[in-house]
């Protein structure tokens, strides 16, 4: 009986160990990465209303192709719209809110989810991107039309 109690224990023991051991690894390798992203992002958030005047500023996506963008909806007395800016806020520009629906039907074409659309950025316009491990479309919001293609896709 005492020898069963001692395995028991000894396997508890090495059952915990392996948890904390893939919690060290979350924490370390997943987590904290992506809460210094997080903390940048809100960083650099702050930084342009700051320098732009604005009230208020919701992160919609970070966007990284060239360069990184970051890609905000701005509430403010002015109205409301999507403003983007790169890391320097050397490029910026504003667009009319829009939503990714219009283009839901194209990315299921493309046997893409409808969640899988988001924004970016593609010489100094604002765009759909449509990304998946085979290919890559950037769709202008406007017309509509791809106006970058990379990979395949049907």
């Amino acid at each position: 009986m005492n020898k069963i109690i001692k395995s028991f224990l000894k396997s508890l023991l090495l059952v915990a160990l392996a948890i904390l051991l893939f919690w060290i690894g979350y924490v370390g390798f997943i987590g904290g990465p992506a809460r210094a992203y997080e903390r940048e992002d809100r960083l650099m958030v702050e930084a342009m209303m700051e320098s732009k005047g604005f009230t208020e500023a919701t992160i919609i996506d970070r966007f990284s192709y060239d360069e990184v963008y970051y890609i905000t909806e701005i509430n403010d007395d002015t109205g409301n719209f999507i403003f983007w800016f790169n890391k320097d806020l050397t490029k910026t520009g504003q667009h009319d809110v829009v939503t990714t629906e219009p283009v839901h039907a194209l990315a299921t074409n493309f046997g893409m989810r409808p969640e899988d659309v988001s924004f970016g950025v593609y010489q100094d316009k604002l765009v759909y991107v449509l990304k998946n491990k085979h290919f890559e479309k950037f769709v202008d919001i406007d017309s509509h039309n791809v106006v970058y293609d990379r990979g395949s896709g049907v």
